[in-house]
């Protein structure tokens, strides 16, 4: 008995082990990663076009106009009663059951990080230009392609038309839509809205899966 408990607890110690440095390493190449500066295409090119980008505080949206946006799109979504459109990507589950901090549940913290999860696509509707946005300036390439990157993120169905969740969304503008990919501690909401800024040319974090990462270069 004394035998097995010893055991036990060895295996525990190096799980535990493991695990610290795990986050350690993570910890730090979030910090490295996300003070590096991507070099993208510089377009010598008028940039008449804005997009924005906000955090929540931890999760970030991409928010367009909807004049920007493709009719073809556009028609596929809950009536608009807002100009304004933000997107965000992020786990099923993380979006379903946790509509606030304080209903985070370990279970799901840990489903989202450490398995690869279902996604989910989350719009939210806004009557208004907020100041604290951060503005994104774009000319038709970079704007084109962020689209293209967004559109692709939503899952269709065989006829080619995005999916709502029929009575879901936390207030009366917003919705979520099924999503393409896989949520992990690996590829964040963060880097989801990272990985659009990279499509688009704009100068950004290497990797970072965390707001404050990408929100840095945005500042600048």
């Amino acid at each position: 008995m004394k035998i097995i408990l010893f055991r036990l607890t060895k295996y525990l110690l190096i799980f535990l082990v493991v695990c610290l440095v795990f986050v350690l390493n993570y910890i730090f190449f979030a910090w490295f990663l996300s003070r590096l500066t991507t070099t993208p295409k510089d377009y010598k090119c008028d940039k008449p076009y804005t997009v924005y980008a906000t955090s929540n505080g931890v999760h970030m949206d991409l928010i367009f106009h909807k004049s920007l946006l493709d009719e073809a799109f556009l028609v596929q979504l809950q009536p608009i009663e807002g100009d304004y459109i933000a997107i965000g990507w992020g786990d099923k589950g993380f979006y379903l059951h946790t509509p606030s901090w304080a209903e985070l549940k370990i279970s799901t913290a840990i489903a989202a990080g450490f398995l690869p999860s279902k996604t989910l696509m989350h719009l939210t509707h806004y009557k208004y230009l907020n100041s604290k946005w951060k503005s994104i300036e774009l000319c038709d390439e970079q704007l084109a392609a962020m689209k293209k990157f967004v559109y692709e993120s939503f899952k269709y169905d065989k006829k080619g038309t995005i999916q709502i969740l029929e009575g879901t969304g936390y207030r009366d503008n917003d919705f979520f839509y099924e999503a393409k990919g896989n949520y992990t501690c690996l590829y964040t909401c963060n880097i989801w809205v990272n990985q659009a800024l990279k499509k688009a040319a704009v100068k950004t974090a290497i990797w970072s899966p965390f707001d404050r990462g990408i929100l840095r270069h945005l500042s600048k």
